[in-house]
């Protein structure tokens, strides 16, 4: 397939590819950007559907000439490829259209794929995360990050404040967003679905005596973390089958809610090995 050229920064094509850096107007379109080389490389890896690649000759290194490669062929395979599913720019567009600062030459625009609590695949002893009302997308990216490096088996986002496909929580996850399912509801929503998958919900709050590592969480597990700010709300404090506290030894309060996840996270994992060592030497 043959690119499309632009050379104008006056372009519609180019005018449109700007406003996908707001909110609003990739939800109205219901397309997201994705940029970093190595989170196009996971998103192709995953089969994540893609709408448009722009690329810039002069600013492909070497190392990145292969995935330029892959992805020309992607969108020339595609049945419903449009005529400007692959488009060339100069130096001075690319740098008009990328959302990052220092551009690599590549940039992708695929379609918003949505989840919903249905379409989480539980494995036999689920381990899941609710982030109620997350602000900020690097702290969302991040914790996909953590999801995937500990198999977990999804994400939900409940009341959601921050934008899924916000190009830094891509960035962020390191193309782990691809990997990871994640899912948005509301609490009552949420709450009706862990309570008839049979999973425990074990809440982070800083007003419990009991520590992240005092409670098993070896079974089917939902870990509930709040916003950055307030923690969770008390529909959630309320509903939880326990609530854990991270200590806090020095002049902070709490910790950053993707820190928060990690600690949690990993001691599920630790749990969880630990229990399958102990169950193979049985």
């Amino acid at each position: 397939m043959k690119p499309k050229l632009i050379t104008s920064l006056q372009n519609d094509l180019v005018k449109d590819l700007v406003r996908l850096r707001d909110r609003r107007h990739r939800d109205r379109q219901g397309l997201m950007l994705i940029e970093e080389p190595v989170v196009i490389e996971r998103a192709l890896a995953a089969d994540y559907p893609l709408h448009r690649v722009c690329f810039c000759p002069e600013q492909i290194a070497p190392e990145i000439e292969p995935l330029l490669k892959q992805l020309q062929h992607r969108i020339a395979a595609a049945p419903d490829a449009a005529a400007d599913c692959l488009v060339q720019m100069t130096p001075s567009v690319m740098a008009k259209v990328a959302y990052r600062d220092q551009p690599e030459g590549l940039l992708v625009v695929a379609p918003q794929v949505r989840h919903e609590l249905t379409d989480l695949q539980l494995g036999s002893v689920p381990l899941l995360i609710v982030l109620e009302a997350l602000e900020k997308p690097g702290n969302l990216g991040a914790v996909l990050r953590l999801a995937d490096g500990v198999g977990a088996d999804g994400v939900i986002l409940c009341d959601q404040a921050t934008d899924l496909f916000n190009p830094n929580v891509l960035r962020a996850s390191r193309g782990a967003f691809f990997n990871v399912r994640t899912a948005t509801a509301t609490t009552t929503a949420a709450l009706a679905y862990l309570r008839d998958k049979g999973l425990q919900i074990v809440a982070a709050g800083p007003d419990t005596p009991l520590a992240w590592d005092q409670v098993d969480l070896t079974g089917p597990v939902a870990l509930a973390l709040g916003t950055e700010h307030h923690g969770l709300s008390p529909a959630w404090l309320k509903a939880a089958d326990r609530s854990v506290a991270i200590p806090m030894l020095g002049v902070g309060d709490s910790l950053n809610v993707a820190s928060s996840a990690a600690v949690l996270l990993y001691e599920a994992l630790r749990q969880r090995r630990a229990a399958t060592r102990k169950d193979g030497n049985g």
